[in-house]
């Protein structure tokens, strides 16, 4: 599942129209519950409660319109059902570190430009985790994707202090690590889930 995004709105290469998508498998018990009407522009809504709880729209951007996310890819959110229990996923692409000074660079410490807007993003997102917990405190929650930062930056932290665990911080040191970038392995995509 995906939705089609306003033509070169997402960032990116012209034309390239990055978005986030649902690919799964439906042979064990994994289902997606499809609520029409999510379009590039329109921001899915928890509705409803406890066990009832729901998306507006599944798939759905969640507030597009939001600055956070401006020539920035718009987080996705899809309502799955497994063996019986309701779980929300949101998938991320946030935006790049292009631009930032490099860690080990003559500028120190680094200025990283892009992590401003990262911020804003993993705070929208913990906005809507956050919706989804008051709606239903046992609610099964994953939060995954290109977050381009490290598992110990600003944007992970705002993103954990709502109650989510990053998987990657289960891993023994030496495999924290998604990407190898000039020689370095590098933490830039991330799997989240809460603790209920």
């Amino acid at each position: 599942r995906q939705i089609d995004p306003v033509n070169n709105a997402d960032g990116g290469a012209p034309g390239g129209n990055i978005r986030q998508g649902f690919l799964f498998r439906t042979d064990r018990g994994l289902a997606f519950v499809d609520v029409p009407g999510g379009t590039a522009t329109s921001s899915t809504a928890v509705v409803g409660s406890g066990a009832a709880t729901s998306l507006s729209f599944s798939p759905g951007r969640i507030d597009p319109a939001n600055i956070a996310f401006l020539s920035s890819r718009k987080p996705l959110a899809g309502h799955f059902t497994y063996m019986g229990n309701s779980l929300f996923v949101i998938a991320n692409h946030f935006n790049s570190k292009g631009g930032d000074d490099p860690l080990f660079g003559r500028f120190q410490p680094p200025t990283l430009f892009s992590e401003v807007q990262r911020l804003l993003q993993a705070a929208v997102v913990q906005g809507f985790v956050a919706s989804l917990m008051a709606a239903d405190p046992d609610a099964n929650i994953v939060v995954l994707g290109d977050l381009n930062d490290f598992h110990f930056s600003a944007p992970l932290t705002t993103l954990k202090s709502g109650g989510l665990v990053a998987l990657m911080e289960t891993l023994p040191i030496a495999e924290r690590y998604s990407y190898v970038y000039d020689g370095n392995s590098q933490p830039l995509d991330h799997i989240l889930v809460n603790t209920t």
